[in-house]
């Protein structure tokens, strides 16, 4: 949920008279591949006569039948909320299933989606379930694994039954000591994702890895080529011809730094249905990508899935007679629900992106009449930079978790020339914007029409599938042939 959505449940949830309250919210289903999230989009607080608070608290027919009605005209999924008097993830009393247990046969008719329970103590800590119908008349209750308040910071309750806690040792104490176990505890139970294994990509997955993260998601359908050895992290020339992210994942559990580390390592595009899917199952994601395409889906899944994506990008151009450096920039920024969008802020153009959806800048000859200022025609970088910015961005991280005396920030740019770092930027969008506005809280119901076929990432999963086999069969030629020769030798 929004920081806004949240605010509204706390104030009519938690009562100065320390009597418990209920209320009624409708989501949208997002389907990851390992997960499924409701992401919860509007609420309908009870009128008078719509609930009896008498310590416990009831709701009415009519109540209920307000909230059926408008679920279906709208396409909604419905969740139950009322609050604890008492702090922390709250368990459910016999009264509690019993009334859920009711209601989720009900819901499941008119929606069609399981009903979603939910329940806030008294410090604001919320727990979750989904009640799943199993057979024709069983419910069972699922403990959703964490529940995520979404805005200028990210604050993640979490279930410890599912998701325990991890034990550091004295590799993080110098870590841990900067902001304390409990800091560290939300930290390291975080699923983050990395979209696009470049120069700064590499360099993020590293600092995240150092700072406990044990869930880790690495999307990119790059193969390691020689034009990359001087800017990413730790690459070698044996790793030419393998993907980005097998590199690096192998590189990272060599480490043993945290014993139950997860990666992921996703071969794909963020725009295809793997990639997309292995995006919703984390909680924050990095854009580390320079093409408009991947930027407009990350821009569109951050405010319909309710996901912080952080954003940077490199701009720098040398002099004409190449005798220098003339300019460089680069510039972080987190984008998502209650923050600014990345076309509000000018990171692409919608129609660069539909111009890369068509094809045409895979196509040779039309890239060739472009002016030499285009971004598809410029590619200069170097690792001192995409260090820079990596470690910009690892701040804006750090920031919209720990939320340091209260204080959120928003987009920076480096000016390299002045050593300047601006940060007198916009952080919200337009009225009219249709991102941010018009895109909020969709989920599933956008996330399908970002799904299309990329023949770049296709031709190099091709090539690496190539790769493979004629190893294997020189691997076998050179067996088959030393065998022979040994034959002859005896």
């Amino acid at each position: 949920m929004t920081e806004n959505v949240n605010r509204i449940f706390f104030e009519h949830l938690i009562r100065e008279d320390g009597q418990e309250d209920l209320c009624f919210a409708f989501y949208k289903l997002s389907s990851g591949k390992s997960r499924k999230t409701g992401v919860i989009n509007e609420v309908i607080l009870p009128e008078f006569g719509d609930r009896n608070v008498h310590g416990n608290v009831s709701f009415n027919s009519a109540y209920f039948d307000k909230v059926t009605s408008y679920a279906l005209a709208n396409n909604f999924g419905i969740c139950f909320i009322h609050s604890h008097p008492y702090p922390g993830w709250q368990g459910m009393s016999f009264d509690d299933i019993e009334a859920e247990k009711m209601l989720a046969p009900r819901v499941k008719a008119v929606t069609g989606l399981p009903l979603v329970g939910m329940t806030i103590g008294t410090d604001n800590y919320w727990s979750a379930r989904f009640w799943i119908k199993e057979t024709p008349n069983t419910y069972e209750r699922y403990w959703c694994e964490s529940v995520r308040v979404v805005g200028k910071s990210l604050k993640t309750y979490f279930c410890d039954d599912i998701f325990p806690k991890s034990n550091f040792g004295e590799e993080f104490k110098r870590t841990i000591s900067s902001w304390g176990d409990l800091k560290q505890h939300e930290i390291s139970r975080l699923k983050i994702g990395i979209v696009g294994l470049g120069s700064v990509g590499s360099i993020v997955a590293e600092a995240i890895i150092r700072t406990g993260i044990r869930n880790l998601t690495l999307i990119d359908f790059d193969l390691v080529e020689l034009k990359n050895l001087d800017r990413l992290l730790a690459i070698n020339r044996v790793d030419i011809g393998k993907f980005k992210v097998d590199v690096q994942k192998e590189r990272f559990l060599k480490t043993e730094l945290i014993s139950d580390l997860s990666i992921n390592a996703v071969p794909y595009s963020i725009t295809e249905k793997e990639g997309q899917e292995a995006a919703l199952d984390c909680d924050i994601l990095f854009s580390c990508v320079d093409m408009p395409l991947p930027r407009y889906a990350l821009d569109c899944l951050s405010f319909a899935n309710l996901i912080p994506v952080i954003d940077g990008g490199i701009d720098t151009n040398p002099k004409d007679d190449l005798s220098n450096i003339d300019q460089a920039r680069w510039k972080t920024h987190t984008i998502g629900p209650e923050r600014i969008c990345m076309q509000c802020l000018g990171q692409y153009k919608p129609e660069d992106a539909a111009l890369e959806i068509s094809g045409e800048l895979d196509n040779p000859n039309y890239i060739k009449g472009l002016p030499k200022n285009h971004f598809i025609n410029r590619g200069e970088n170097v690792f001192g930079f995409s260090l820079s910015l990596a470690g910009m961005e690892i701040q804006q991280f750090l920031s919209l978790i720990l939320k340091p005396r209260g204080i959120n920030y928003g987009p920076k740019e480096m000016d390299f020339n002045t050593g300047n770092i601006d940060f007198d930027f916009e952080n919200e969008c337009r009225q009219d914007c249709a991102i941010s506005q018009g895109l909020l809280g969709c989920a599933d119901e956008l996330n399908k029409t970002l799904i299309i076929k990329h023949l770049g990432a296709e031709n190099n999963r091709m090539k690496h599938e190539n790769s493979i086999v004629n190893k294997k069969n020189k691997g076998f030629y050179t067996f088959f042939k030393e065998s022979i020769n040994s034959l002859f030798s005896f």
